[in-house]
């Protein structure tokens, strides 16, 4: 799910389609979060007449190979986030695999065939 931060009266983005910055979650524990984000002004005059939309479309397609690359490491590692919690209990060297694969895959950029011959790892089983 993407998220943009517009200014409501004109729909002028604010800021760049993307996911919903970390800190905003927090503030709500995250509970009913998505139905504070339409309108922010009850967050005080700083944020009136803004809010977070949800968008589609052309903003969400990636603009290159490399972006399009990129944009399937940062999938993979959002799919592997839970592998890394502290409290996550498994064995040792599994845990080293998972670290090591997500290390490969946020190194894809650096890769010497980048972006159109990349070495994707095997995900730990």
């Amino acid at each position: 799910m993407r998220w943009q931060l517009k200014k409501l009266s004109t729909n002028e983005p604010l800021s760049e389609a993307g996911p919903l910055p970390n800190n905003w979650g927090p503030i709500f524990g995250m509970e009913n979060i998505q139905d504070q984000l339409g309108d922010l002004t009850w967050l005080g005059k700083t944020y009136a007449d803004q809010g977070w939309v949800q968008v589609e479309g052309e903003t969400l397609k990636p603009s290159s190979e490399a972006d399009i690359v990129w944009e399937k490491a940062k999938q993979l590692l959002k799919d592997s986030d839970w592998a890394v919690l502290p409290d996550v209990i498994m064995f040792k060297e599994l845990k080293d695999e998972w670290i090591e694969y997500r290390k490969v895959i946020r190194e894809i950029r650096t890769q010497s065939g980048f972006p159109t011959n990349v070495f994707w790892p095997k995900k730990p089983e």
